[in-house]
C-alpha cells in the first residue's frame, strides 16, 4: 500500500492509520491521512462509486450538510474526504450524558442533510447513526458541544427520476435501519429514508436498547433471519401492516411475508401491550413522540416529508 496519494488539487496526504479495514479487500480500506498538518481521510474506491461521488459532489458542491469529497486521484480511484473525530453511533454508544440540545442539534442536521438530497430526488437508501459524522469540543464542565455534523457514506445513493421507487431484487442498506419497505428491496422511496431518520431519532434519544441486535447468531439458530426479527419488531412498535404498505411494495411474496411478520408482532403485543411505540415513546415527551410517531408510520404514502418533519414543533420546543 503507498505511504502518500496526490490528489487533483495538487496536495500530497500522507497515509495514517487505518480507519476502517475492508475484508475482502485491503486495497479498499479507509485510512487517516494527513496534508500541511490537517487531517484527512482517504479512500480508494471501486470506479462506479467513484464516478457516482464525481456526480454528487457536482451537484451539491458547497454543502455543509453532505459530506462530499475534496480531492481526489483520478488513475488510483481515491476519494479524499475532510476527516471528522466521531459518529453518532460511537457517540451515543459512549457517552450516556452526551446532552439532550447537542443530540437534538444532531437530528436536525442530518434532517436537512436529508431534505437537501431529497431536493435534488436524490434517496440516501443507508440513513443510519455510524453514517452520521460528528465533530465536537468540550465546555468547561466537560460537556461535548456539537460543531459540525454531516450525513455521509453515498455508495448506494439512487437518484429517483420523476419520482420513480427503487427496485431491486434483494434488500440494500443495513437491516437494522431500513423501513418496511426497504427490506423487501421493493418501492424504495424518500419516504423510506424519512422512516430510517426516525429509527435514527428514536436511537438518538436513548432507545438504542430497543432497535439493536446484538444475537444474530442466536436468531439464524432458531432459525429466524435479522430481517424478520426485525420486521417483527418495527409492525410491534409501529403498528400493524396496512393496505398502504402493501401496494408500495406490490410484490405478492413480500406481501404475505409482511402480514405474516405483521400477524407475529400482533401476537407479541397482545403479550406485552407496553411494545407499542405509543406507549414506551411517551419518555420522550408528546411532541418528540408525535414527531417520532409520524416518521415511521407504516403506510409510506403517510409519512409526512422530510420538510414536513423538520416544521414540527417539537424542533422548537425547549429540552
Amino acid at each position: 500500500m503507498m505511504s502518500t496519494v496526490a490528489g487533483a488539487s495538487g496536495r500530497v496526504y500522507r497515509q495514517g492509520e487505518v480507519l476502517r479495514r475492508d475484508p475482502a479487500d485491503d486495497k479498499l480500506s479507509i485510512f487517516k491521512a494527513e496534508s500541511d498538518n490537517k487531517p484527512f481521510v482517504f479512500k480508494r474506491v471501486s470506479r462506479p462509486f467513484y464516478n457516482l461521488s464525481q456526480r454528487l459532489a457536482t451537484e451539491f458542491a458547497g454543502s455543509r450538510h453532505l459530506r462530499m469529497h475534496v480531492d481526489c486521484n483520478q488513475e488510483e480511484a481515491i476519494l479524499v474526504y475532510p476527516y471528522f473525530r466521531d459518529t453518532l453511533l460511537g457517540l451515543i454508544k459512549n457517552d450516556s450524558e452526551f446532552l439532550v440540545d447537542e443530540r437534538k442539534k444532531i437530528l436536525r442536521r442530518v434532517a436537512e442533510a436529508i431534505q437537501e438530497l431529497h431536493s435534488k430526488d436524490w434517496i440516501h437508501i443507508d440513513v443510519k447513526p455510524d453514517n452520521v459524522l460528528v465533530n465536537w469540543t468540550c465546555d468547561r464542565e466537560g460537556n461535548k458541544i456539537v460543531t459540525d455534523v454531516a450525513l455521509s457514506d453515498f455508495d448506494i445513493a439512487f437518484k429517483s427520476e420523476n419520482g420513480q421507487p427503487r427496485q431491486t431484487p434483494y434488500a440494500i442498506g443495513n437491516a437494522m435501519w431500513r423501513s418496511p419497505e426497504g427490506q423487501t428491496g421493493r418501492g424504495v422511496t424518500k419516504a423510506s429514508d424519512i422512516f430510517s431518520f426516525g429509527l435514527v431519532c428514536i436511537y438518538t434519544l436513548g432507545g438504542a436498547e430497543l432497535l439493536l441486535i446484538d444475537d444474530y447468531q442466536d436468531l439464524v439458530k432458531s432459525g429466524i433471519t435479522p430481517e424478520q426479527e426485525i420486521l417483527t419488531r418495527h409492525f410491534s412498535y409501529f403498528g400493524p401492516v396496512n393496505e398502504g404498505l402493501l401496494q408500495q411494495v406490490n410484490d405478492e411474496d413480500w406481501r404475505v411475508a409482511l402480514t405474516g411478520a405483521s400477524r407475529m408482532a400482533d401476537m407479541a403485543v397482545k403479550e406485552r401491550p407496553e411494545m407499542r411505540f405509543e406507549l414506551w415513546g411517551e419518555s420522550l415527551g408528546p411532541q418528540a413522540q408525535d414527531m417520532i410517531s409520524r416518521v415511521t408510520n407504516m403506510d409510506p404514502s403517510a409519512r409526512p416529508t422530510i420538510g414536513q418533519a423538520l416544521a414540527h414543533p417539537w424542533w422548537q420546543e425547549d429540552d
